[in-house]
């Protein structure tokens, strides 16, 4: 049989359009609609599928909305198709796009790569093997030893797995070899990049930098797909010249980030009525390890004078708006005692003269970030997802991370006021499960290789009673904790 191309038959950018107006990552817009195929590469076809007349494709579109004369925009998107001459268990229900009548006459069906079998074994191998097309507009790169590891076939199995902060598919590869009790360290997470871009973003830099470095703190790269595609802006812009430009199109690493995650484990302990200590220092222990890590990776350097000054004016203004906005809400004797605080803390402030060390960090984990991976013992990993900032102060993320235990405990007094009963039946105390946590969290930070000057400073005490504050105001002043449990100061 002739080789079917799919954005040669008839209806087949129709039917993409019918199919991708439904997907979560797909640029809503309002306005007339229009889809170019830009790029894209064609894979060879796995043994052992039972589809002779399988073909499979990768396409990346321009998609244009034109609302206006004035209001137009351009997206890009990337779809993995599975062309196939009959249904197909081996893609899923899930998985299919539309079918049509190709240019031969015979119908063929459509599934989305990111969830058919036979496209993803045909993805890992060409990362895995590091294979390239003939005029190297594309090509598969490993990492580690992903190399070495057996190749996979159309019998692997597949679990379905969404980004919610990310256009991205993600899709759990157990290989056809790998026991269903297996770790999450011998499966893959394969990452459909569904908006590609030709800039790598700072977070799969940091995943990149970390893995060639064996950081343990993360889930590690093991292989990228890359492909180019025309950028018909910029031809214009050159005066029609053809211009090409290269990007990710998928990211496959180790499974861990797929492990259980710090919020819903911490949330389950407290409805249980179980103590969270003991994991809340490894966890301390492990975001130690991460900023450790980063510094080693990427370098740290001291604050100048005018940075000092500027962080300083900075927490000063922070914690004055945060006060101003809830002190109504205290009574007396505890709004003299808050005030009194404050002040002290804005005079340490302005006397601060040391300077502190910077380097990469997140900027914004939380409960979710942290992942309980499996193997030697018990181990928390963190996803880079949504932050990494350089020229920043580490504690940002222990503030962060101890206000998201903060913000569950909340949630938890919020959703049943009884909620979790200790092993002798009492409720728990939900202010001192919090308390508990975080001073075992801080415990395990500081056994760490990090810095911890910072977390020693006026500056985080400054930062949790701020966001301590603001937590109080979005609460609307219910609150569980003594009024000073947040301050993280000895008085």
């Amino acid at each position: 049989m002739a080789r079917v191309r799919g954005e040669e038959q008839p209806g087949f950018l129709e039917v993409m359009e019918s199919w991708l107006v439904h997907q979560p990552w797909f640029p809503a817009r309002r306005g007339r609609r229009s889809l170019t195929r830009v790029g894209g590469l064609r894979l060879p076809t796995p043994a052992g599928d039972s589809d002779p007349q399988l073909f499979l494709e990768m396409h990346i579109f321009d998609v244009d909305h034109v609302a206006s004369r004035r209001e137009r925009h351009r997206d890009r998107v990337a779809v993995p198709v599975a062309v196939r001459s009959r249904p197909s268990a081996l893609a899923g229900k899930n998985a299919f796009i539309g079918r049509l009548t190709a240019a031969h006459g015979d119908e063929v069906w459509l599934y989305d790569g990111a969830r058919d079998r036979a496209f993803l074994a045909a993805w890992l191998e060409m990362a895995r093997r590091r294979q390239g097309s003939r005029n190297g507009r594309s090509r598969g790169e490993a990492y580690g030893d992903f190399d070495q590891w057996a190749p996979f076939t159309v019998q692997l199995r597949r679990t379905a797995s969404e980004s919610k902060l990310r256009p991205v598919t993600r899709t759990m590869i157990t290989p056809e070899a790998v026991a269903e009790d297996a770790g999450l360290d011998q499966r893959v997470v394969v990452e459909f990049q569904r908006r590609p871009r030709a800039e790598r973003d700072v977070e799969l830099d940091t995943a990149l930098t970390l893995t060639d470095a064996h950081a343990t703190s993360i889930s590690q790269v093991l292989g990228i797909v890359s492909c180019s595609w025309e950028d018909r802006a910029a031809a214009l812009a050159d005066g029609g010249e053809e211009t090409w430009v290269t990007g990710d199109l998928a990211i496959i690493r180790d499974a861990t980030g797929q492990a259980p995650d710090g919020r819903s484990l911490a949330k389950r302990a407290m409805a249980e009525g179980k103590t969270f200590k003991r994991l809340a220092r490894q966890m301390g222990l492990a975001l130690g390890t991460f900023h450790a890590d980063l510094a080693g990776a990427f370098g740290a350097h001291p604050q100048t004078r005018d940075q000092l000054r500027e962080m300083s004016g900075n927490a000063k203004a922070a914690l004055g708006e945060q006060w101003e906005q809830v002190r109504e809400e205290f009574d007396d004797d505890e709004r003299t005692d808050m005030s009194e605080v404050i002040d002290v803390m804005r005079s340490q402030l302005r006397e601060v003269d040391e300077p502190m060390m910077l380097q990469r960090v997140h900027g914004g984990l939380g409960l979710a970030h942290a992942h309980l991976a499996e193997g030697d013992g018990e181990r928390w990993i963190f996803n880079e997802d949504g932050g990494m900032s350089d020229h920043a102060l580490p504690l940002r993320d222990v503030v962060t991370m101890l206000m998201s235990f903060a913000n569950l405990v909340m949630e938890v007094a919020s959703e049943d006021p009884a909620a979790g009963k200790t092993s002798e039946g009492d409720p728990v105390n939900l202010g001192q499960w919090y308390e508990d946590v975080s001073e075992v969290f801080l415990e395990g930070y500081r056994q760490s290789d990090a810095d911890v000057t910072a977390i020693d400073s006026v500056f985080f005490r400054a930062a949790m009673l701020a966001e301590a504050l603001e937590l109080f105001s979005r609460w609307q002043g219910q609150w569980v904790f003594r009024p000073s449990m947040l301050l993280q100061a000895e008085s």
